[in-house]
């Protein structure tokens, strides 16, 4: 009897509050107080969208007046380092598009020496490209400039055009005989590195500036790079005018001489009788 008495004592008290809260209300309503719902809790704002990349770059590489493609480079020196002899990196030569002077050669120009430029010498002289006699006959040094070199050789040396190699930088002819662009010389440079090594020579003569700067990876003067032994690769590069220069300043013949001497004492050769 007790608990029920007890209970019903507790319902009163909660039927009293009710009666209570529901008039505060009404009393809050009267006021002009009104209720609103509390806010959503904010969520994190979204990522903003990723920005769209760049489609990769299309188009050919660039292959004259700068950069050459690091690719086409990587390629030509692949293709250098397969061939086995001097005959299958003339055929990798003769083959090569890397660079649009393909488009405007007769044909590409890979050496003179024995075997048509495929055996080894104890010399080698290196020109920096193609001009248009080499361009149509495929032998390098043919024109005047050719026969004042083989002069040079057979006359100065005592040697026969056939017992030296001679090449140049490039295998393809600039169009109009203009200089070669960094680009053009970058591609052919895994041909004339292995072409050297296949050649095996003691010693290297570069024929100019171009050629001379090129083979020391150099950017000073001719006057300052002649008249002294450098070396490349373990092997002795003497450098000297290029015989084109020559015949339009005869007067510095005496200069390339004091260099071929320069060159045959590397080389243990006397002068000839």
């Amino acid at each position: 009897m007790e608990n029920r008495a007890q209970d019903g004592a507790r319902q009163d008290e909660l039927a009293t509050l009710v009666r209570g809260l529901a008039a505060e209300l009404g009393r809050q309503a009267d006021r002009g107080v009104v209720r609103v719902a509390a806010p959503p809790r904010a969520s994190a704002p979204a990522p903003p969208p990723a920005p769209r990349q760049a489609p990769p770059a299309s188009g050919p590489a660039p292959d004259a007046g700068g950069g050459a493609d690091p690719a086409r480079v990587a390629e030509n020196r692949r293709l250098a380092l397969e061939t086995a002899d001097l005959v299958g990196l003339k055929a990798v030569v003769a083959a090569c598009r890397a660079c649009a002077l393909c488009e405007t050669r007769t044909q590409t120009v890979f050496a003179d020496g024995p075997d048509g430029g495929t055996g080894k010498t104890r010399v080698l002289f290196i020109g920096e490209a193609p001009g248009q006699n080499e361009d149509e006959q495929g032998v390098p040094f043919v024109g005047r400039a050719g026969q004042l070199l083989t002069d040079i050789i057979e006359k100065g040396m005592g040697l026969s055009r056939r017992e030296v190699s001679i090449a140049n930088v490039l295998k393809c002819r600039p169009p109009d005989n203009r200089d070669p662009t960094p680009a053009e010389k970058a591609l052919c440079t895994p041909f004339l590195d292995r072409q050297i090594e296949l050649i095996d020579p003691e010693v290297l003569i570069p024929l100019g500036l171009h050629a001379t700067q090129h083979l020391l990876d150099s950017t000073e003067s001719m006057g300052r790079l002649r008249g002294r032994v450098h070396m490349r690769g373990g092997r002795k590069v003497v450098p000297t005018y290029h015989p084109a220069f020559l015949l339009r300043s005869p007067s510095m013949k005496k200069e390339c001489w004091k260099d071929i001497q320069l060159a045959m004492r590397e080389l243990g050769l006397g002068r000839p009788k």
